[in-house]
């Protein structure tokens, strides 16, 4: 039997956080499977919370905010479960069947690689568009194949994880997940969105500062497109993100967060100039891109 490890990372999010471990501790586990917490800093007694109550939870206590990526890639050193279940902090999981249907989905197909959830806004469970991990958002129910996944709710087999390479630590947040995919697409791995293994995404803006998302999506949406696309889609999405996120700096009043960022684009191209060298998407991995639901442009 498949045996899974439950990784969960948080920072400053003390409530969240053991919601989620009191919805985990009350599914049927089997033999083998765990619940790892990584804990990047926690200033607000998460750590001590957590030993307290669930003692059967492992925890790995960063003692700094090291980022998401880091955080994940901690885990999958120290995970002994033949799959990583990564869930967000502010996820709830209500399904009994979770562990079960997550199981089942890798042993029925043994080439899935990653397993993409459902991700459901708990207000009307359904799903947010930009966390249906496929084109035609209308198909939502359905499973396809596809080269991407949002990483508040994905299962990934140990063994791709450790070939991909983990996720790229100098992300910090955001978009990690679109490079774990190229590198995986470019492998030959198989990526699939599997709607019947759902989760709640409650979003919480709990240690999320507003210049975050601002200051990592654009930085790193133009290192990936540097690193992985053609010329002409990398060009594209330079131009496309820099005019988006502009707009949005004005608008929030904060220019001085989209000129750091560019600052910080510009000193990491070099680092992906290199890292194209090797790492820029074949032909081959194009094509496979456009066959599937995947990401190419957006």
């Amino acid at each position: 039997m498949t045996s899974l490890s439950v990784a969960v990372v948080t920072r400053n999010r003390n409530e969240e956080v053991r919601a989620l471990l009191a919805d985990l501790a009350a599914l049927p586990w089997v033999l083998g499977d765990e619940i790892l917490l990584v804990d990047n800093g926690s200033t607000d007694g998460t750590v001590a919370a957590v030993r307290r109550e669930y003692s059967s939870v492992r925890v790995l206590a960063q003692g700094t905010n090291r980022g998401a990526p880091a955080a994940r890639n901690a885990a999958a050193a120290t995970a002994g479960g033949e799959v990583l279940v990564f869930l967000d902090d502010d996820v709830r999981v209500e399904d009994r069947d979770f562990l079960e249907r997550v199981r089942a989905a890798f042993e029925r197909q043994p080439e899935m690689a990653v397993a993409a959830f459902h991700i459901l806004d708990p207000k009307t469970h359904r799903a947010r568009s930009f966390e249906i991990p496929r084109r035609r958002k209308e198909l939502e129910d359905e499973p396809c194949e596809t080269s991407h996944f949002i990483a508040a709710g994905c299962a990934i087999r140990r063994r791709a994880y450790k070939a991909v390479g983990g996720m790229d630590e100098s992300l910090f947040y955001g978009f990690e997940e679109l490079d774990f995919c190229y590198r995986a697409v470019a492998r030959g791995l198989c990526v699939f969105y599997r709607p019947e293994i759902r989760v709640l995404h409650h979003m919480s803006n709990a240690g999320r500062p507003s210049w975050r998302r601002l200051r990592y999506f654009l930085r790193n949406k133009i290192w990936i497109s540097v690193r992985y696309l053609p010329w002409r889609m990398a060009l594209s999405q330079i131009v496309l993100w820099n005019c988006f996120f502009l707009i949005e700096a004005l608008r929030v009043g904060r220019p001085d967060v989209y000129l750091r960022a560019l600052l910080e684009t510009l000193g990491g191209l070099p680092a992906r100039l290199r890292a194209r060298r090797t790492d820029r998407l074949s032909p081959v991995a194009i094509a496979r891109l456009k066959e599937i639901e995947g990401r190419r442009y957006y």
